[in-house]
């Protein structure tokens, strides 16, 4: 998959769920003028009506930004795109009943993905409380939709094993607040400090920035390939280790949870 590609499939969902939130608009419109009389019962419609609206807007700008590409712009002229070897990654969150990113590189090339390892369809209808009775287990892929690591979270714990089940890692959640989390790596401390008014998180190692997830500030010369400025960037530092990438994807997978 390349990044025209996840314009084109979420336009689909997004035209799909702007459908479907139509149907029970039309038959509690029928019950509420038909059935019960009462002309005031299609003000329940609404919430649906407004639902249906935004995803067909969304629907509409996504099918642009997929129609935008040059019919040669997305060649795969170097196959050889690795998620934890990359010092730059673009995130896009993918609609899904729970957590789903995929991971672009800055040429527009799908790197990887986290996403639950059982996706069930019913969370769908879910409200949020009762979908934190559940257990959380993420998988890390990558490009070739290999797994690299398996996330479990718990409420103050993330463990991290291999492909094979093997435990390779606890993270501990020793603090958390509203403008900041701090994590515990083998004994070592991994400070996460955030903003309110805009996406823009920040990893800290021995008071060193180590890595930093931020919304709107896109380098303009990748806009040839991706076309939403406003692509969430998450950047490490260029040492980091491929342990410690994957330590702060686990950590990702908390917060964004």
């Amino acid at each position: 998959m390349n990044i025209q590609q996840f314009y084109r499939k979420t336009a689909s969902i997004s035209l799909s769920v702007s459908l479907a939130a139509l149907i029970p608009s039309f038959f509690l419109i029928i019950y509420g003028i038909m059935l019960a009389g009462d002309g005031r019962y299609v003000l329940v419609v609404l919430p649906f009506l407004i639902y249906s609206f935004f995803c067909y807007q969304h629907y509409l700008v996504c099918d642009r930004r997929s129609k935008s590409f040059t019919e040669n712009q997305q060649e795969n002229k170097n196959m050889n795109h690795t998620l934890t070897k990359a010092d730059d990654i673009l995130l896009h969150f993918l609609p899904a009943p729970s957590l789903r990113l995929l991971f672009f590189s800055n040429e527009g090339h799908l790197l990887g993905e986290l996403r639950e390892r059982k996706i069930l369809s019913f969370k769908w209808f879910l409200p949020r409380f009762l979908d934190k009775l559940f257990e959380r287990k993420y998988g890390l892929y990558d490009g070739s939709n290999n797994l690299i690591a398996n996330f479990t979270l718990y409420k103050r714990q993330i463990a991290i094993m291999d492909k094979d089940r093997n435990l390779i890692n606890i993270i501990e959640e020793l603090d958390e607040r509203r403008m900041k989390s701090i994590f515990e790596s083998n004994g070592e401390e991994i400070v996460v400090s955030r903003t309110l008014l805009y996406m823009d998180y920040q990893f800290f190692h021995h008071q060193k920035m180590i890595s930093r997830l931020q919304k709107g500030l896109m380098p303009f010369e990748w806009e040839n390939k991706i076309k939403d400025p406003n692509t969430p960037v998450l950047s490490f530092e260029k040492s980091l280790s491929d342990e410690q990438k994957i330590n702060i994807f686990a950590i990702l997978a908390k917060i964004l949870y």
